[in-house]
């Protein structure tokens, strides 16, 4: 019995064709299969599987965070050819260790008991400072992987180092984790430059890859964003170590927006950290607009009301699935409000709306204009009310320009956040990293102040 794997050529598809869904292994002829929605329609090809560890936050073990999506959203519609294994399930089968955790302690035996106390000690030891306040709470996390049971690595915003042998390493993050303790938890400047230096030197001590700071044993670093590449160039990094691929969406199902006469006027907010998200700025834009159109909605969705919230026509619901949030949410709404003072890339719920042509008016947070463009909504600056005003008013009094920027919207979530045309861009990046094992297997510095 042979095994047969199958990824979609560019080719279009004819009657005779059956298509399969890609990086799957099927025994012997196999049957008719549904594709996932981006490989429809495409002649499939037989090719050898590249087998990803995923070391990337995970459901259950990790808190709920727009990492965890994206983890999802990479299993849900993989790479063409790509079969990945998340790193749980490698820690439960053994071909992933965590070198110095209480299980591999306790498991491990003779003199390679020794080597993992060792680093169980330096462990400890690097979580008293952590835990001090002098830098940031995220540790270094040591791995020892199963060097013929993957073709390569990708780790996804863990801090990390690798002990012997190892397949290629690929990280990805939505930027340092100075933007978070900086602009989510108002760190001040003097006590990032202290949390710097001293992540600086736990990162010299391990020779390990920093979250968004220093390449370490990577091969490549996959930047989600334009700003975020453009801000490590600032800071010393080669060029040729960072790629920029957005974080990508399987399209839900559903279309596209409401038109807009066929309900009130509506606007929607959707973010768990109501204040980080800029929800103050929300409140304050919508009371502002209902002098000039009463019957204006507001739904929140993801955060609770904060003290002595407003009322009046603002809907609040609290923490909703995503199924809630595509079926029942988003389809009342025209205009995507998102002031936010914090993201490390661009939002999840924010490309959902996009894909069902839902203008968004955003913040100039960061990576945050990459989400709108031009012509998909607008950019104002961030905790302007005047400016997130006047873009509402445009866009809710203009019928044809909300016209143009809902179909702007669509457009630019599938040609770029779509995991129909993404997905495929990803698979080349890891080829790419691929062969950059026999020229880059070495130990490389990039340091972020």
């Amino acid at each position: 019995m042979r095994s047969y794997t199958f990824v979609i050529s560019p080719t279009d598809i004819d009657a005779s064709n059956t298509c399969f869904a890609p990086g799957h292994q099927y025994t012997d002829v196999p049957g008719r299969q549904r594709p996932p929605a981006w490989a429809r329609g495409r002649r499939i090809q037989a090719v050898s599987v590249t087998r990803v560890l995923l070391i990337s936050p995970v459901p259950d073990r990790d808190p709920p965070s727009g990492d965890v999506t994206y983890t999802r959203q990479l299993l849900a519609s993989p790479p063409p050819g790509v079969e990945y294994t998340t790193y749980d399930q490698a820690l439960d089968d053994g071909t992933l260790v965590e070198v110095g955790s209480r299980s591999a302690v306790s498991t491990t035996q003779g003199l390679a008991r020794v080597g993992q106390l060792l680093v169980a000690a330096a462990r400890k030891a690097e979580h008293v400072v952590r835990r001090s306040g002098l830098t940031y709470r995220e540790p270094v996390r040591v791995f020892r992987v199963q060097n013929d049971a993957f073709d390569l690595v990708h780790v996804h915003v863990f801090s990390h180092l690798f002990l012997g042998t190892r397949p290629p390493v690929l990280a990805s993050a939505g930027g340092p984790l100075r933007w978070v303790y900086g602009d989510a938890w108002g760190w001040s400047d003097r006590r990032l430059r202290i949390a710097d230096a001293v992540d600086t030197l736990i990162g010299a001590a391990w020779n390990a890859t920093l979250c968004g700071r220093r390449l370490g044993q990577a091969n490549l670093f996959v930047a989600p964003s334009t700003y975020l590449q453009r801000w490590l160039l600032a800071r010393g990094w080669n060029p040729s170590d960072i790629v920029v691929q957005p974080n990508y969406l399987v399209p839900p199902p559903g279309g596209s927006a409401s038109p807009r006469s066929a309900h009130t006027p509506t606007l929607g907010f959707v973010a768990r950290d109501f204040d980080a998200k800029g929800g103050h700025t929300v409140l304050e834009t919508f009371a502002r607009l209902r002098d000039s159109i009463p019957d204006l909605r507001l739904l929140v969705a993801g955060s609770p009301p904060p003290a002595d919230a407003p009322t009046a026509g603002i809907t609040w619901m609290g923490e909703v699935s995503r199924e809630e949030l595509l079926q029942d949410v988003l389809p009342q709404v025209d205009v995507l409000v998102y002031p936010s003072h914090f993201d490390t890339g661009v939002p999840y719920s924010a490309m959902e709306a996009l894909s069902l042509g839902i203008p968004a008016v955003v913040s100039d947070y960061r990576s945050l204009p990459d989400l709108v463009g031009d012509d998909a909504g607008t950019v104002c600056p961030a905790g302007d009310v005047d400016a997130f005003v006047a873009s509402m008013l445009r866009l809710l009094e203009d019928a044809d320009q909300w016209d143009s920027a809902s179909t702007a919207a669509a457009q630019r979530f599938n040609e770029r956040f779509s995991a129909r045309s993404q997905a495929p861009r990803l698979r080349t990046i890891y080829d790419l990293a691929l062969r950059r094992k026999s020229v880059s297997d070495r130990r490389r510095r990039r340091w972020v102040t």
